[in-house]
């Protein structure tokens, strides 16, 4: 699939009088400080790391074939080596993609990493019937604000700091216009050697009706079956929202997510999202068993708890000026993830960001055996410090 793919944008770039091709990307820079980390688990100092992202992006474009490739280099640079992962920083494990290059260049022991990503590599055939396409690419789903139960495509997590580009997967999709406002769009997505278990099949339909948006899917992975739907229309001056999806199979399980907002004035916005996660525990002694579980290993599923509530609020300073603050607080273990964030548009394609994240909840602890044991979800993480600079050509 790739081969061909890679055929086809070769031929059309040679080709000048037939085809367009637009280079643009980003260099990314975010200077962070994470608190220390002191539990019976993991003891840490402070840790200070430069997460750096430059993402090159060819797009071409012909009267009826488009493409694309995108390719992302990440040098991450740490003060002294993580006792555990880095939920800021997305490293794409391969999930949904047939076949992919090792993330990181450097070896595995090595404090500080070299990740890539191939995120985007396919071509795209435009038809009176609809558009056929074919490789790596962004495939989302849902009506939610922040968290969408029917997204099961590599979603991002809720802490992690670059998530301007959706993470591609490999699929061979068609999608087709539905009357004015509407689409069908369905096809396959294939994980690791194609196998069934890792791969997926979908249907998703789009419509509007009265200026109500709807939409409907259906998602086959991992011997799961999931039917979801969701609706956005407004109610008065507030903005609403439904998302839910039931999965049925080897584990069975409802989620949904449902929320409204309101512009208090042109440069201030509020909302709030309640979510119900099924998959997860209203007992934190289940956390860590859940994560070996199938909705978290395939079909994204990330918060760990059951019921959360998510306000958020932004207000736009001035023209160069924004601010935004957003709360998840799990409502079974008590525990708040806050965010606190500001950008700066320093001048025509250059931005530079200020954020803080502040965690309250129970820390690790240990069992009888000796395990370790969550007492909240986001008791454990260190409170974290950031800065970056962001600029586009």
């Amino acid at each position: 699939m790739f081969r061909a793919a890679i055929a086809l944008m070769m031929v059309m770039a040679s080709s000048p009088s037939q085809a367009e091709v637009n280079l643009s990307g980003y260099l990314k820079s975010f200077a962070v400080a994470q608190d220390e980390l002191d539990n019976p688990v993991f003891q840490a100092d402070k840790i200070f790391q430069s997460q750096n992202s430059a993402r090159l992006m060819l797009d071409g474009f012909s009267a009826s074939v488009t493409w694309q490739l995108h390719y992302e280099l990440s040098p991450v640079f740490v003060s002294n080596t993580l006792p555990v992962g880095v939920p800021t920083f997305n490293i794409v494990d391969g999930n949904y993609r047939f076949s992919d290059p090792d993330p990181n260049l450097l070896d595995d022991d090595d404090k500080n990493p070299l990740f890539q990503n191939l995120d985007r590599l396919n071509f795209q055939i435009q038809t009176d019937a609809g558009d056929l396409t074919v490789g790596r690419q962004a495939i989302s789903f849902g009506s939610a604000r922040i968290i969408n139960p029917t997204d099961i495509f590599l979603p991002f997590d809720v802490r992690t700091f670059n998530t301007e580009y959706r993470t591609g997967v490999d699929a061979v999709r068609f999608q087709r216009p539905w009357g004015e406002l509407g689409e069908i769009d369905f096809g396959i997505v294939l994980g690791e050697d194609a196998k069934t278990e890792n791969s997926a099949a979908f249907l998703q339909v789009r419509t509007n009706h009265n200026g109500t948006d709807y939409q409907l899917a259906l998602i086959e992975f991992a011997d799961q079956q999931l039917a979801g739907l969701g609706l956005q229309t407004a109610i008065w001056d507030l903005g609403f929202w439904f998302e839910a999806a039931y999965v049925k199979g080897d584990e069975d399980y409802l989620r949904l997510s449902t929320g409204v907002d309101y512009s208090f004035s042109e440069n201030t916005f509020a909302q709030i999202e309640y979510h119900y996660n099924g998959a997860g525990s209203d007992d934190h002694h289940d956390y860590l068993t859940n994560l070996d579980s199938t909705p978290y290993q395939r079909g994204g599923v990330f918060l760990l708890g059951e019921n959360y509530i998510m306000p958020s609020f932004t207000v736009q300073l001035s023209p160069l000026w924004f601010v935004a603050t957003q709360a998840i607080y799990n409502l079974d273990d008590h525990s708040t993830f806050l965010s606190l964030s500001a950008e700066y548009n320093i001048k025509e394609n250059f931005y530079m960001d200020f954020g803080y994240y502040h965690f309250a909840g129970d820390d690790f602890s240990l069992t009888e055996a000796g395990l370790p044991d969550f007492q909240s979800e986001y008791g454990p993480n260190p409170d974290t410090l950031f800065m970056s600079i962001r600029y586009y050509f």
